[in-house]
């Protein structure tokens, strides 16, 4: 899906979601409905997703529409190398993460995340940076979401090659990174964060 394209379906889909939460008018839901059933009638044609996968994911979300977080933890070795887990999804490489689940902090989340994605106990250090995913060259894809990046310090555990959603977990030199799974990180943010960390700067990045 080209990017002008998936920009304009979330539109729309945001828009039929803040029309079905906030309308009275039985006509006008019913306009609503159909406004995001022929959105996700177009995904589904114009992508290789599932039609019934999408319409899954567009009924697990309902009220004003936001956008998700995603939360990604960087864990440096001792000669400064970066940790990346392999999807197996897509067969590649990112930063250990996934989305912030009710009841989580971003944390919290990302700790979690790290635990069953590595088998490494660690702890947040601090907020390195919060990116829009829109501003950044990820390929297209629903739903809108920030990304919130974590230093993470290792404090235990083991590190598995394999867990239930990872078949490849090791440490990689920034000059030397495998394939990555581009829609959960592109190799420009690894390089900002990882210099960032390296020159010992402490202000938080955002956008």
């Amino acid at each position: 899906m080209q990017p002008p394209l998936a920009a304009f379906l979330e539109q729309v889909l945001a828009t039929a979601q803040a029309g079905l939460t906030y309308s009275k008018d039985p006509f006008d839901i019913g306009r609503f409905e159909a406004l995001r059933n022929a959105a996700a009638s177009l995904i589904a044609s114009q992508s290789e997703l599932d039609p019934e996968a999408i319409a899954h994911w567009i009924a697990l979300d309902s009220g004003y529409p936001t956008p998700k977080l995603d939360v990604r933890a960087l864990i440096l070795d001792d000669v400064g190398r970066l940790l990346l887990v392999q999807e197996r999804s897509d067969g590649c490489w990112t930063l250990p993460g996934g989305w912030c689940d009710i009841g989580d902090s971003p944390a919290g989340a990302v700790v979690r995340e790290v635990e069953e994605e590595t088998g490494l106990v660690c702890r947040a250090v601090r907020l390195l940076a919060l990116f829009d995913k829109h501003k950044h060259p990820h390929p297209p894809q629903l739903p809108h979401a920030h990304k919130a990046f974590f230093l993470c310090e290792a404090t235990g555990g083991e590190l598995l090659t394999q867990t239930d959603e990872t078949r490849g977990a090791a440490y990689f030199s920034i000059d030397q990174l495998p394939e990555l799974s581009r829609h959960r990180v592109v190799e420009s943010q690894l390089r900002t964060l990882h210099e960032h960390v390296l020159q010992g700067r402490t202000e938080t990045l955002f956008d």
